[in-house]
């Protein structure tokens, strides 16, 4: 599969890029083939989530044979080493209870086949959705929320903590988190799957019937101007139709 296309707006225009919390695989050449693909995004309300996404995205992007554990053991532990308990001595009261809550993110992964490349295998921890859409921009599937109500409620998150990585692999409670999904591709013709991040993702469902509004934020996103994806984003924000977050979309042809 190939990453075809990607724009990524922050949620307060003009800031600057290190301050985004999404994070995701970028391949060092446009359509350059890819066997894995993920994203995730950084809960604000978290410490330093921005940082812990991108340790997330750098850990399966280098999976290979581990385990989706061994993957988030490996993020956590490079985390740890980053913010030890030393550095609390440097923080003031309301920083450390923020470190002590730990840091979160959602995560979807999107892993091709190995024998039969128009099947992808996708994973997803929170509210970062995949959509299939065909050539007309129908949305054909949805996955892991389906639905703008889907949203209400809160996501389930990776957490770095010692408790938020027990119960993510607790075996009473790990099917809250991981969902996993499998796409045939083969089934549907001309079509791409498109990535995203909640604020996306959001939108996305609420206007899964009017392809027309689809075809306008896609054609958006594969503009070479970057500012169109961001003044798309801007415009959806001013009509309450988006809600205001780092907004990420990545679409995948196979």
């Amino acid at each position: 599969m190939r990453l075809k296309w990607y724009k990524t707006t922050t949620k307060v225009f003009g800031d600057h890029r290190s301050n985004n919390e999404d994070a995701f695989l970028r391949c060092e050449k446009r359509g350059e083939d890819i066997s894995r693909f993920v994203m995730c995004d950084g809960a604000t309300s978290s410490y330093s989530a921005r940082v812990w996404a991108n340790l997330l995205v750098s850990s399966f992007a280098a999976g290979g044979e581990r385990s989706d554990k061994d993957c988030v053991y490996a993020a956590a532990k490079e985390y740890e080493a980053k913010y030890p308990p030393t550095a609390l001595a440097g923080m003031d009261h309301s920083t450390i209870e923020a470190f002590k809550r730990g840091s979160s993110a959602t995560l979807l992964l999107v892993d091709q086949d190995k024998d039969n490349n128009n099947l992808l295998h996708v994973t997803a921890v929170g509210d970062t959705c995949c959509f299939v859409v065909d050539d007309g921009y129908r949305v054909l599937k949805s996955f892991p929320l389906e639905k703008p109500s889907d949203f209400s409620t809160s996501a389930y998150l990776i957490t770095v903590t010692f408790d938020g990585l027990k119960q993510l692999f607790d075996e009473t409670t790990s099917a809250f988190y991981w969902k996993r999904c499998d796409i045939d591709m083969g089934e549907f013709p001309k079509s791409m799957l498109v990535c995203t991040t909640d604020a996306v993702s959001q939108w996305i469902t609420a206007n899964q019937g009017r392809p027309n509004e689809i075809e306008r934020m896609l054609k958006a996103v594969k503009k070479t101007n970057k500012r169109k994806f961001a003044r798309f984003v801007e415009h959806e924000r001013a009509c309450n139709a988006m809600p205001v977050d780092d907004s990420t979309v990545a679409i995948l042809e196979v």
